[in-house]
């Protein structure tokens, strides 16, 4: 293969060309990431409804914010999977926890189950299931 301006008799020139495909990132994609690799650490409901209800914020796609509900992610946790990735990405992270209106009043219930349909029936939740028929 030869480029513009090579002339007969000159030895190929090549170009290498990295046809692999490229992680197109912004700051929506960016805390898609972060707010996935938080689900990743969870592993309880209140972790997950913590990671999300996690407020993350992308600051010049080189820093990020990860403010974690303290009474839904325990503050003693660190989110491993979410610094992999974001190290994985060249980001710097700041933790930090933050005090807001949780989604239920029973936050400490979500540590004693390992699914939201359990988490609903031990919170009281349930209603009777209807079908609908013709």
């Amino acid at each position: 293969m030869r480029t513009d301006g090579a002339v007969e008799g000159d030895k190929p020139d090549f170009r290498v060309v990295d046809d692999r495909p490229k992680l197109e990132l912004n700051g929506e994609k960016i805390t898609l990431l972060i707010r996935s690799a938080l689900l990743d650490d969870a592993t309880n409901i209140s972790e997950k409804l913590g990671a999300l209800q996690a407020e993350i914020t992308v600051e010049d796609e080189s820093d990020v914010w990860i403010s974690l509900e303290e009474d839904l992610w325990p503050h003693d946790k660190e989110p491993v999977q979410a610094l992999i990735v974001a190290a994985q990405l060249g980001l710097e992270v700041e933790l930090e926890s933050m005090w807001s209106t949780i989604p239920f009043h029973w936050p400490g219930l979500g540590e004693l189950t390992s699914s939201t349909s359990e988490y609903t029936h031990d919170a009281g939740c349930v209603r009777p299931i209807r079908f609908l028929t013709k």
